[in-house]
């Protein structure tokens, strides 16, 4: 496995998933999977209606700040990730991550099996699976 040490046997317990896979926190609703119970809590807003976060610019509510943030640089056009290796700079960190996967040939991506494109992160390679299988994974 790895070499991180933790505090506390829990916080080792809850890492040690980042490599057996293991999910065994579900959402009651979709019965998508996941790793914590904390991850459950959050992805339990997608189904709520509630959305009381408001963007001052435009008045778009929106189900968490995380989410109200993001938005915000759409109206600032602030870019705050920058490139180590280039000029370029980006407004998320995910979006500078595959530019140095794909610019720079970063060791951190992931490869589509179909396509070789490659992906940043295991939730953005699922959501372009589908392109290939038509199915959305759980």
């Amino acid at each position: 496995m790895c070499q991180k040490s933790f505090r506390t046997p829990s916080k080792l317990e809850r890492h040690f998933r980042v490599h057996t896979g293991e999910r065994p926190f579900k959402c009651e609703i979709c019965q998508l999977r996941f790793k914590s119970q904390y991850e459950v809590i959050r992805h339990s807003k997608v189904h709520s209606s509630l959305r009381p976060f408001v963007c001052l610019f435009c008045e778009t509510p929106f189900k968490s700040v995380n989410d109200l943030n993001r938005h915000i640089f759409s109206h600032t056009k602030e870019k705050p990730c920058f490139c180590s290796k280039c000029p370029a700079s980006f407004s998320r960190h995910v979006d500078l991550n595959q530019h140095e996967v794909v610019k720079h040939g970063s060791k951190h991506g992931k490869k589509c099996k179909y396509c070789a494109k490659i992906f940043v992160a295991d939730g953005l390679l699922k959501v372009h699976m589908r392109v290939h299988t038509g199915k959305k994974t759980v």
